[in-house]
């Protein structure tokens, strides 16, 4: 039965058209083997060539024929999606609550190394093994890797042949996805290729408007789970075309539930738990905002002002500092310069206080001043931290904002160009012959003083962009090259002011990428 199936698919994929006087004998041979118990080989290769022959249809097709397509279709994709479920077992006896079987020593969760900087979504690295006696088959990823590739496809053609898809196409699409999300929620090693052909499934299926009800809640509540940040750039790829697509097919109160979150925390609690809370939400939020299209959130705009103004009212708790400079970088990506007027003082206000900070650091450390960056905060705010780690992280994502203000070309950020001399210079001068009191950028200061204290040049390696692509330093040394590239970027060839076209192209997906990585955890 395989081999026969593998020969008639291969069969068909060499003719250019096929003929609808096959089905008559399609027909007859698919409704007989549904009536038997077969193996999950068997419903993989029916799938692919039902894809096949579905897309050769003619235009003009009988009712009956379409009603027994539609029939064997359906019936297959739920046998695929039992294969797809075969992998779980629930969790608790009482109610409906599934997971996936994993064995004990992968049950630990994991973090995925940042293995892909591209901006192509690779679907085509699973190898399909059809060979039932192979012992290393794993047919439930099959089935996902399958119904990603064919099921939302299949089920649009078929049933757009008939005026009332959504009553046979939901039902299928909401047992399908209770099978799935299993394998979406589950961070282990052994897992990783499941989770991806179970998000590139649902990667797919959002692309139909019509198919929001079946995904849309379980998608929602996937954002906000504690481990949707513990994948990789690929599959939060996927993730963002999910969420931008269960946003943008659905009404308005879509975004406003995602903000809505962020209110449910009362302010003024004060505790370590608020703040992480509020930094999960914040994180989550922004990357809605990534996963848009350029001005596409402009009417949410002065919500989103607010949204930030009440996070910068708070304590100066590092988490969600270090959020809010990422959520800043966010949307000079995302929304034009001509409608972000509203939050320039921000910007320039919170860049230039950490700016500040760095430069009393380096001061304090250099004078023999015990007060570190630490030891200036508060008793609570130390509390809070808990990991003076954190006070680099802010640091390193503050200058990653400056980096990209500086790479955004001028006519997409012009406001920016009124500010652009207080931190860099873009030609030669010499402050140290200068009778005046002439103001000194901040990076010239910066990389003077790192280099007082350090007693050494670094070698600046400008091959690579944006300049900061570390996701965590430990030492504030790591910050040296990036000030000492700034100070002196007029003397070399400088990629922020290079306007080839293609550079360009090349310089705004790196920007992307940067900002992705840094959602990954």
């Amino acid at each position: 039965m395989i081999w026969c199936l593998q020969f008639l698919l291969a069969y068909l994929e060499q003719q250019k058209n096929t003929s609808i006087n096959y089905w008559s004998m399609l027909v007859i041979m698919f409704k007989e083997y549904l009536t038997q118990s077969v193996s999950p080989t068997v419903t993989f290769l029916m799938i692919g060539i039902l894809s096949f022959y579905v897309k050769q249809l003619p235009s003009s097709i009988g009712k009956r024929d379409v009603k027994d397509l539609q029939d064997i279709i359906m019936k297959v994709l739920e046998n695929c999606n039992t294969i797809v479920a075969s992998s779980l077992e629930q969790s608790k006896w009482l109610r409906k609550n599934l997971h996936v079987r994993v064995a004990q020593s992968d049950s630990e969760p994991i973090k995925l190394p940042i293995i892909d900087s591209s901006n192509e979504i690779d679907n085509n690295n699973l190898t399909l093994d059809f060979d039932d006696t192979s012992q290393s088959t794993n047919f439930s990823l099959i089935a996902l890797t399958i119904l990603a590739e064919h099921a939302a496809k299949l089920l649009d053609i078929i049933y757009n042949l008939t005026d009332d898809k959504d009553r046979f196409i939901i039902p299928y699409l909401q047992n399908l996805v209770t099978n799935v999300m299993p394998y979406v929620r589950t961070h282990v090693l052994s897992n990783t290729p499941c989770y991806r052909a179970a998000s590139t499934l649902l990667m797919n299926i959002s692309q139909y408007s019509y198919t929001r009800k079946a995904w849309k809640k379980e998608v929602f509540e996937q954002l906000f789970d504690t481990g949707f940040f513990q994948v990789d750039p690929s599959t939060l790829r996927l993730w963002a075309i999910i969420i931008k697509n269960m946003i943008a097919n659905g009404k308005t109160t879509s975004f406003h539930d995602v903000l809505n979150r962020i209110n449910t925390i009362p302010i003024g609690l004060f505790s370590s738990k608020e703040y992480e809370q509020r930094s999960m939400l914040i994180k989550r939020f922004a990357f809605v905002i990534y996963a848009s299209e350029k001005d596409e959130y402009n009417q949410y705009l002065p919500e989103i002002l607010v949204c930030i103004t009440d996070l910068l009212k708070l304590p100066q708790v590092p988490i969600l500092y270090i959020q809010v400079f990422h959520f800043l970088r966010i949307l000079l990506i995302r929304i034009s310069s001509k409608n972000l007027i509203s939050f320039w003082p921000i910007i320039m206000s919170e860049l230039i206080q950490v700016l500040l900070q760095i430069e009393q650091d380096l001061l304090s450390d250099i004078e023999g001043n015990p007060r570190s960056h630490v030891q200036r905060m508060t008793t609570q705010e130390i509390t809070l931290s808990n990991n003076s780690n954190l006070i680099l992280k802010v640091y390193l994502y503050a200058c990653k904002l400056l980096d990209i203000l500086l790479a955004i070309p001028f006519s997409d950020i012009y406001q920016f160009q009124l500010f652009r001399s207080a931190f860099v210079d873009d030609h030669v001068k010499n402050y140290e012959n200068s009778t005046l009191d002439t103001f000194i950028t901040f990076s010239i200061r910066l990389s003077k003083l790192f280099e007082q204290k350090f007693q050494t040049i670094p070698i600046i390696q400008t091959s690579n962009f944006p300049l900061l692509r570390l996701r965590t330093i430990s030492n504030i040394s790591e910050l040296f090259p990036f000030f000492n590239y700034l100070s002196k970027m007029h003397l070399y060839d400088n990629l922020y002011l290079k306007k080839d076209q293609m550079f360009l192209s090349d310089k705004t997906n790196a920007i992307e990428t940067s900002i992705l990585e840094d959602f990954l955890e």
